[in-house]
């Protein structure tokens, strides 16, 4: 992974793949999909979901393995 690569979130891409934002958490939970928790900032407000990040290598690889594109 490049340090200039772009970086997606569960929902950007889940629209990339044509696939819900449930699914893509399923894949990342069931270690198909490679992605990067972000910390949790503050201790005011706790998040209800977790903040995932997906290069944007790993999602070409993923849908060249898994899927017909």
């Amino acid at each position: 992974m490049d340090s200039s690569e772009k970086w997606y979130s569960v929902k950007e891409a889940a629209h990339l793949m044509s696939v819900s934002v449930d699914t893509v958490r399923r894949w990342i939970q069931r270690k198909l999909l490679r992605a990067f928790r972000l910390p949790v900032r503050g201790t005011r407000r706790k998040r209800i979901y977790e903040c995932w990040r997906i290069a944007e290598s790993e999602i070409a690889r993923f849908m060249r393995m898994n899927m017909n594109f």
